[in-house]
């Protein structure tokens, strides 16, 4: 497509877009506001319906109170003469009052007198029905509190809705007391309807709740409406919306729904004023249109269609002497420039392509890798090869221009024939190739070859030209990963995936094989309390014990964690249990020469002796057998770990001898001071010898710094309360005070750790230590201090009461000190 198509079709596009864009701004403006007009115009007249409907009430109550203070109704209901009804209840009260039904009824409820009135026949009727049994049924309407009372509204019969106006009968002074009540109705059927229409000049309707002529979404809007905005307007088409509002009974319940039809007017006068704004739009956009594509066509393309075809006929010609020109200061006369800079640069550029090609000689033999070219035809020979192939391979060019055949000598003998295909041709080389190569001095090599295939006009391969360079580095580098993928980078034994991979070598053999798998005990205690470092140590130890138990052909690899599994072939159940015996002896013997970092060991094995066996069943059974093993001696293995913990932290002078008596005595003195029974001194003193037990995890750039720790360092050694309380844990002697050592650095307050405990949720044991260790920290020397003399740690301690330490046991503690 031209530029003059595409420019065309881009301010086509523009300017329908924008009018588009324009006339829906538009709609949603104007039609909202409209929407609104019209919304609101429903809505008064909505009030103006409900107004009128209200006006006919008070007519009817006006009535109504004053037939109901009159002397001769007050008469009537002492003594229930005829003529009372015979002058008054004539068709003419009906027809002038415009009612329905008269009632008069004692104060019983009773209906004295009660007339309905057929207006199709013009006669006196008996009551309906359902106002009798609505009247019977709800006392409401003849009960009356007091001579002002009355009421006046709507009730819901099963002939339809009616007005009604219910007032206590009293004299014509409106005095009392009452004589029953008047009670007056009139029908809202259709003719009351139209008149009420006629009056407002509205299209009225009402509808009941329960007749279904009402769709649901207006009920449910309607149910659900606020006391703000208690009506609902629907559109019912483009010609005519609805106004919805509930109309209250005269129990002030949900009686009939009031719909109110008013002609869109407002909304016809919105689209077409729409349309006229659309118009206008469509006429100013299609003249702006024209105006700008002349623009353009005159101070764009024109001149750009001259300057395309200038650029045209001076590339035919060749002639890059040539200039283009192109009137004005403009962009497009800026371009002619850069075109006639371009032409200058083109015609120096084809001097320069001469100079450039020395200098890519230069580039060749300068750089690290080898570049080169071997001619195959006529005749074969290097026609060029780059000074970096004797840093590469030790040989000079000079000794490749004399002999080309010297590229067998630099290829192993089974990689020759990958020299033949690529001088043949059969050889693909779309991607680079990968070969060995011999140096002179002997050593292996590995070289990756970019080969570009030169062909002559018949197809005939004739040259290979290509980049040569060194990827040794890398080739080791995958040796290692490769090695990685096979073995274990901490013990240097086989991995899990290799070990898998051999047991579904071994299985599909006729030969029984037999299956040892290993677990190291307690090494999570160790890696918790020791350190990783520590537990890596000791999975190194353990692989070396296996693998020196084993034969040759034997295959031992660490499946994860602290698991390790042999394969045994060609070996029966006896085979398989001396290995595993001379594992343990192993074992033994280590433990033996070095006690400070144990060995345990729960060992299981299983033999394959059928052939059809799942590898998998036997590692189950052998690993089943191990579990079982382990439950046997699991809780010696976790004491002699705690056991080396001990001797460990009394060697890094954690816990000196003076300090552990001293801190014995006195939580021992407090507590017979305050009276604690003599088992509970006893796990008070073990709490004082060992409550820092959880310090040997702990590296001693923390422990011994003199210089106040940093935040990560505080952190990292308030965690020896969760180590010492899972040594605790672990060995019997210790277990009943574990959760001691875990509370023993809380405070009263709750601002210690690591549970954030306070008051008495700590444990006495806890409090009592925490006070006597203080005293004792403070009236020995430290490192980074002096010691302070006892009075003075006393009444550091008192200061502290109620914050660190409690106050209860701060005063016995002191107390005590007296009486030591």
């Amino acid at each position: 497509m031209k530029l003059r198509s595409k420019t065309m079709l881009n301010i086509c596009l523009i300017f329908l877009g924008l009018v588009l864009m324009l006339y829906w701004v538009n709609k949603a403006i104007l039609m909202n506001s409209f929407a609104e007009l019209e919304e609101r115009d429903a809505r008064i007249n909505v009030e103006r319906a409900l107004n009128a409907l209200q006006g006919e009430i008070d007519s009817l109550a006006m009535v109504a109170r004053d037939w109901a203070g009159c002397d001769d109704t007050y008469a009537f209901m002492n003594d229930y003469n005829e003529q009372y009804i015979n002058s008054n209840l004539a068709d003419r009260t009906f027809q002038n009052l415009q009612i329905d039904a008269l009632i008069l009824a004692d104060n019983s409820g009773h209906i004295v007198s009660g007339q309905g009135y057929n207006w199709e026949i013009n006669k006196i009727t008996p009551l309906s029905e359902g106002l009798e049994r609505h009247i019977a049924a709800c006392g409401t309407l003849v009960s009356h509190w007091s001579v002002d009372g009355g009421r006046a509204g709507i009730i819901i019969l099963p002939e339809g809705p009616m007005l009604v106006a219910s007032y206590p009968v009293l004299t014509s002074a409106h005095e009392g007391p009452a004589h029953g009540s008047l009670i007056m109705g009139r029908f809202l059927d259709q003719t009351a309807i139209r008149q009420l229409s006629e009056r407002t000049n509205l299209l009225i309707n009402f509808n009941d709740f329960r007749d279904g002529s009402v769709q649901d979404d207006v009920i449910e809007k309607l149910q659900n409406a606020s006391a703000k905005k208690n009506y609902y307007v629907k559109p019912l088409d483009d010609l005519s919306i609805a106004g919805y509002v509930v109309v209250k009974d005269i129990y002030n319940k949900n009686g009939i729904i009031m719909q109110v039809n008013t002609p869109r007017e407002i909304y016809r006068q919105g689209e077409t004023s729409l349309l006229h704004v659309f118009i206008t739009l469509l006429i100013a956009g299609l003249i702006f249109g024209v105006v700008v594509w002349q623009l353009v066509e005159k101070i764009i393309l024109g001149r750009l269609e001259y300057l395309s075809n200038s650029v045209y006929a001076i590339g035919d010609s060749g002639d890059f002497s040539a200039r283009v020109i192109v009137s004005g200061k403009d962009e497009l006369s800026v371009l002619a420039n850069s075109i006639n800079v371009m032409l200058g640069a083109l015609e120096q550029s084809q001097q320069n392509l001469r100079e450039s090609e020395g200098r890519f000689r230069l580039l060749a033999e300068n750089a690290r890798d080898v570049v080169y070219r071997l001619q195959l035809a006529p005749d074969f020979k290097f026609e060029y090869v780059s000074p970096a192939l004797y840093s590469l391979t030790g040989y000079t060019p000079e000794e490749y221009y004399a002999d080309p055949s010297v590229i067998y000598k630099l290829v192993p003998a089974n990689a020759q024939c990958l020299i033949d295909n690529l001088m043949s041709g059969t050889c693909q080389l779309r991607e680079n190739v990968t070969m060995q190569w011999i140096h002179k001095d002997g050593r292996v090599i590995w070289l990756e070859h970019s080969i570009v295939p030169i062909y002559d006009h018949c197809a005939v391969l004739i040259a290979l030209e290509g980049i040569a360079r060194d990827i040794t580095d890398r080739k080791e580098m995958e040796e290692q990963l490769k090695y990685f993928s096979l073995y274990d980078s901490l013990t240097g034994l086989y991995n899990r995936a290799h070990f898998e991979m051999e047991m579904r070598r071994l299985e599909t053999g006729r030969h029984s094989l037999g299956l040892i798998v290993c677990d190291v005990d307690g090494l999570k205690l160790v890696n918790d309390t020791l350190g990783h470092d520590t537990g890596d140590k000791l999975l190194q130890l353990v692989a070396g014990v296996i693998k020196e138990s084993l034969r040759k052909r034997d295959i031992v690899a660490r499946m994860g964690g602290d698991e390790f599994a042999v394969l045994l072939p060609h070996s029966d159940e006896k085979t398989v249990e001396g290995v595993c015996g001379r594992i343990r002896k192993a074992v033994a013997g280590h433990n033996a020469a070095d006690p400070e970092l144990p060995l345990s060991m729960s060992i299981g094995f299983a033999v394959n002796d059928k052939s059809n066996v799942n590898w998998r069943d036997i590692y189950k059974e052998a690993d089943n057998n191990m579990y079982r093993e382990k439950l046997h001696h699991k809780q010696s293995v976790r004491s002699a770990i705690v056991k080396t913990l001990m001797k460990a932290l009394e060697a890094r002078d954690f816990i000196t001898e003076g300090h552990a008596d001293r801190l014995q005595d006195l939580v021992a003195n407090m507590a017979g001071f305050i009276g604690m029974p003599e088992h509970s001194v006893t796990d008070l003193r073990l709490l004082a010898q060992f409550h820092d037990i959880g310090k040997v995890g702990i590296p001693d750039n923390i422990l011994f710094k003199p210089d106040p720790l940093t935040r990560e360092e505080a952190e990292q050694m308030q965690r020896h309360c969760e180590i010492g309380h899972r040594i605790a844990l672990s060995s019997p002697d210790l277990g009943p005070i574990a959760e001691w050592i875990l509370s023993h650095h809380e405070w009263w307050n709750g601002g210690g750790y690591p549970l954030g405990l306070k008051g008495e949720e700590i444990p006495l044991a806890c409090r009592m230590l925490a006070i006597a260790d203080a005293y004792d920290a403070m009236t020995s020397d430290r490192p980074y201090r002096k010691a302070i003399s006892s009075d003075e740690a006393l009444a550091e301690l008192q200061r502290c009461a109620g914050t660190q330490f409690d106050p209860a046991l701060v005063r016995a503690f002191i107390e005590s000190m007296g009486e030591m």
